[in-house]
Parts: structure tokens; sequence; C-alpha cells
């Protein structure tokens, strides 16, 4: 285990992770410089569509420094605080972490989030400054900073062009040369190996990402799931070059795959822990967490035969994202559907992207709203909300309309940093960072503040449901907890865009707001009117009257015996990102 470096990249997002992680399999000659396609980890679609890393990404490299040859495990990791869970698995994989910040935007809110995580699994941490080569690099500053939010000292910090290559070979003789061998966690006879990513092949059934702890694995060892408890026959086992590569064993200390055969996904769990036949009642690995979603959405299928390839489709999804969660729900206008949680909007968004693209589902994703508890008392039923520790980085001109956003979010001020850019920790209500806050914090900054945040607890909150009535009749799919204060607000745009979408009917559709019985917004549809007099001709006024008076009388018949029709593409239209 001498010869292993076990090590992350992690950074803001688009500070420049992938195009590094590009020069380092060119230095290590996994591939030819100007042979491949560029950031080649982000192999996903989405990933390379949106410019963003949203999946981490191991690669084995083997590497030469002083006449002795490494192996490196590098992973790749996702930059934006929606796949921050995706960091935290990796961290639990390796010792060592390049902290990657680009020199033309300084320290960023996730910079200072992946340090700390990286701090608390006691990784070594070595900081270097990416885009030197760029004519708005602040080197001197992002250095300074470093060490004042971080505690660097400016001779242990990097400086590369991830871009170029500049520094590049500098920095990983740093790696190998800093970044400790992996070591046995426990001094025990057997196998444990930790799962921190897996993914569903049609043919070799569940593929597992492991990093070996303490024993070693090979194909046809028996092995067992510690959650499961489910016994298999490992298949196959490898490495990654970046594609899959078989090889005999994996042995303490490496990453690499594990073909499990296994049909059933369920039996797999990421962050789970395979166990040898010698040591089956040993514990776990420790240093890893399940996440918990927070922000909730209900999906339904556009057609409803579609439903059983959704839950098909959310299962496969689900079995290399372990932060995604479902259950069947059933809804009066949209039929059988799922309620999906997820870690943020960005999260959702690319759930969705990857539900249409990938297993061409096509889906209607209802609006975000979190989870609240109900607290019980003597005297009444109380709501509880989630409550977020937000983390902004600013540039310090921008304090002040950043502060007052915070408060306009019913923020609480917690803590203030005051340098080049200012760090404000404010608790916010999850509730309002979802509905607008993530937009606005944009808008007021010109797109120069960056936000990173947690869940820190639950908190009494005065909240009720904001119902949407079609003509007296709620319409569950429309409604929502809100906030007191935000009733009038968010009951007056849900009213004004259905008044938009839903169609002219036979007879008037009402639409309404209500809170707390007391109706806070209306508008109406006005009917479709057929001219029951145009065959009319001459007479007096009576007769046209009579015609007007009974389809006056049909049209409230119909309203009050029938339902509103709401076509399925209103809910698309209202939901539509």
């Amino acid at each position: 285990m001498d010869a292993i470096r076990n090590f992350a990249i992690i950074a803001h997002i688009d500070h420049g992770k992938s195009t590094l992680a590009d020069r380092l399999l060119e230095l290590t000659h996994v591939v030819q410089a100007g042979k491949h396609k560029e950031q080649l980890l982000d192999q996903n679609p989405i990933s390379r569509e949106r410019g963003i890393t949203i999946k981490l990404a191991p690669v084995r490299m083997l590497y030469v420094l002083n006449n002795e040859q490494y192996i490196l495990n590098l992973i790749d990791t996702p930059g934006h605080v929606d796949f921050s869970y995706e960091v935290e698995r990796t961290l639990a994989c390796v010792e060592g972490a390049i902290l990657l910040v680009d020199a033309t935007q300084g320290i960023q809110a996730q910079t200072i989030a992946h340090t700390y995580k990286a701090l608390e699994q006691n990784l070594t941490i070595i900081p270097a400054i990416n885009k030197i080569d760029m004519p708005h690099a602040q080197v001197t500053e992002t250095k300074h900073e470093l060490g004042k939010f971080l505690g660097f000292r400016p001779e242990k910090i990097c400086e590369i062009s991830a871009k170029t290559g500049q520094g590049v070979a500098e920095l990983l003789s740093n790696v190998v040369q800093t970044v400790p061998a992996p070591s046995h966690t426990l001094q025990i006879e057997g196998l444990r190996a930790l799962i921190f990513d897996s993914y569903f092949d049609v043919y070799r059934g569940v593929i597992a990402f492991v990093r070996v702890f303490d024993g070693s694995l090979k194909k046809g060892d028996t092995v067992k799931l510690f959650a499961t408890s489910m016994k298999f026959e490992v298949d196959e086992v490898g490495t990654f070059h970046p594609d899959l590569h078989s090889q005999d064993s994996l042995r303490a200390g490496e990453i690499g795959y594990v073909v499990t055969k296994l049909k059933d996904i369920h039996q797999v769990h990421v962050g789970d822990t395979i166990l040898g036949a010698k040591n089956a009642n040993a514990s776990p690995v420790k240093g890893y967490r399940r996440v918990t979603p927070m922000v909730f959405s209900s999906m339904f299928p556009t057609d409803p035969d579609d439903f059983p390839d959704l839950k098909n489709s959310l299962e496969k999804l689900a079995l290399n994202d372990s932060a995604l969660q479902f259950e069947a729900i059933s809804s009066k206008a949209l039929g059988s559907g799922f309620r999906v949680g997820f870690l943020g909007l960005l999260h959702a968004d690319v759930v969705r992207q990857r539900l249409e693209q990938e297993y061409h589902m096509s889906i209607i994703l209802t609006s975000p709203t979190v989870e609240y508890r109900i607290a019980y008392s003597t005297k009444a039923v109380l709501h509880e909300e989630p409550i977020t520790k937000v983390t902004i980085v600013t540039p310090a001109e921008y304090t002040g309309v950043v502060m007052k956003l915070c408060e306009e979010s019913r923020g609480i001020f917690t803590h203030m940093d005051n340098e080049t850019h200012v760090i404000l920790e404010y608790d916010i209500p999850l509730a309002e960072l979802i509905s607008h806050f993530f937009d606005s914090l944009k808008s007021v900054t010109s797109g120069y503040a960056s936000l990173q945040w947690e869940f820190k607890e639950y908190r009494p909150v005065d909240v009720q449901k904001l119902e949407i009535l079609l003509n007296n009749e709620p319409v569950e799919e429309f409604s929502e907890f809100i906030v007191a204060d935000r009733s009038y607000k968010y009951g007056r745009e849900r009213v004004d865009k259905l008044k938009e979408l839903i169609p002219r009917q036979q007879f008037e559709v009402k639409i309404q707001a209500r809170y707390r019985g007391k109706i806070v917004a209306s508008a109406r549809v006005t009917p479709l009117r057929k001219d029951v007099t145009a065959k009319l001709y001459g007479g007096d006024r009576t007769r046209k009257d009579k015609l007007l008076s009974k389809q006056k009388k049909g049209k409230k018949l119909m309203k009050n015996i029938g339902s509103v029709e709401v076509p399925k593409d209103v809910f698309f239209k209202l939901f539509a990102r």
C-alpha cells in the first residue's frame, strides 16, 4: 500500500476541476494530449450540456517519481451545492484532496464548505490557485484570502493553469510526496470495502464502485452486504482507466469496481460496506452518512400507461443517486405518480432532465416544496419548518443589498467576515431559498455572489395550506403550505397564472385562493358564448331575452353538476422550468 495515493479534486463550480483532471490524465499517459475529448471524466451528456460536473468520476493512473512507480487513484467531484453529498462520498474514500481556487474569482462559498468537510475527515489538503494565465488573475489577493479564511501559508499554495498545463507537474509531485499512503483502519482479518457509487447494467447487474479498506476482493469470493445481509459471489473486479478494466484482485487501499450480478437494485445501497466471509459480523466502514432530501415535488407521467416505466427509471436513477427518494402517490387530476425528494432545485432539474433524455420519459413535475413537521402541544397543533445555515461570499460593494435580501427572506443574521470578499452567515428558512432566493441573489449581485447552504434545524412557524379552488372545489396539485405573511402574494400569483392557462369552457370557471378559510385572491374565466339569438329576425325584445335566460340556466346547471376540465398541458405550463 505504500505506493498508493488516493486523492480528490474539490472546488467551487466552474473553477477548473475537470480541466485539471484532463492534464493529470495526460501527464500520467492515461490519454494522449490532443487525442481525447475535453473534460474526459465528465462523460454524462447532461454534464457536458450544462458545463458542470454532476457525478463523481474515479480514474486510476500510474506515475513515476524519483524512479519509483506510484498508483494514483483520483476522484473528480461536482462543485454545485446540490451535489455536495457526492463530495462527502468521495472524501470518505481518499486520504488527500487538491483544493482548487479560481484566481479570477477567489474564494467562493463551496471552497469554504468543501475545505471544512475535508478537515472533518482529517484529509491532507493541497491548495492550488488555478487560471494564473488569465489576464484578470489575482494570484496575490487569492493567496491572501486562502491564508485569512482557511489558514493556508502562502508558500504552501501551488500556482497552476489547468488549461495550459503550467505548474501541473509540480502539483502532481506535491500530491505524491504530501498525501499519505492508505493504512488499515482496523487490524482485522478479512474484507471491508465501502460502496461509494454504483450503477445498473442490464447484463451484469449492479456494478458497485468501492474503496477497499481491509483485506482483498477477487472473482469467485463470497461476500456479504452489511445493511441488507445479502450474500453474493463476486463476478468480476477491476479498476478505472477511466473505462472499466478487469484485474485479478483489489487489495487494501485500492479503489475499483465490483460486478455483483445482482438484478435487484434495492439490495445494494451507496454507503454500505462489503464484508468477507471470515469477518461477516465486523462493523461497517465509518466516515459516510446517509443524505436526507430536503426539497420535494410530485412527479407524474403525462401518459398514465407509462407509470411502470417511470417507476423503473426512478429505481435505476436512485441506484447511483443516494439522495433521490420517492414514494407512490395518487392524484384525481393526474393519476398515479410519485412524491420525489431532492437535495435542491438543480438536483431536481437534473433528475427531470435525466429521466427525459436517458429514459425517454415525458413527465409533469410540480412546484418544489419543503416538508413541514407537526409538533403537538396541549393547546394546538404547531408546525415546524426546516431552517438552513446559509453562507454567502460576495464582493464588499454588494454587502448592503445582500443583507437586505436575506432579511426580506426571513433570514436571521449570525456572522460576518470582512475583507476583499465579505462572508455572510444567515439562518434562512429553506422554503425561502427554493422559492426565489437563488435568482434574486444573482440579480442583486450581478452574478458575483456565491452561496452554500446546509440543513440546521427545525423551528416553529406560522404556516397553513394555501388552497386553490376551481368552482369551489379544492385542487390538491395546485395547493401548498405558505407562511401567513406570504399568503396574499402567492395566492395572487397562482390565481393570475391559472387564469392565463385554463381554457374557456361552456360555463364560467371561478378561480380562488383560500387561506385559513378566507379568500385572498380570485379571478374568473369567462364562458364561451353561443349566439342563440342569431336565428331571430325582427319581433319584440322579449323573445331574445327568453332565449338568453334559457341559455343562462343551462350554463348554471352545467357549472353545478359538472367539473372544470383542466387539460394536462396546463399542469405542464404551470410547473415548467
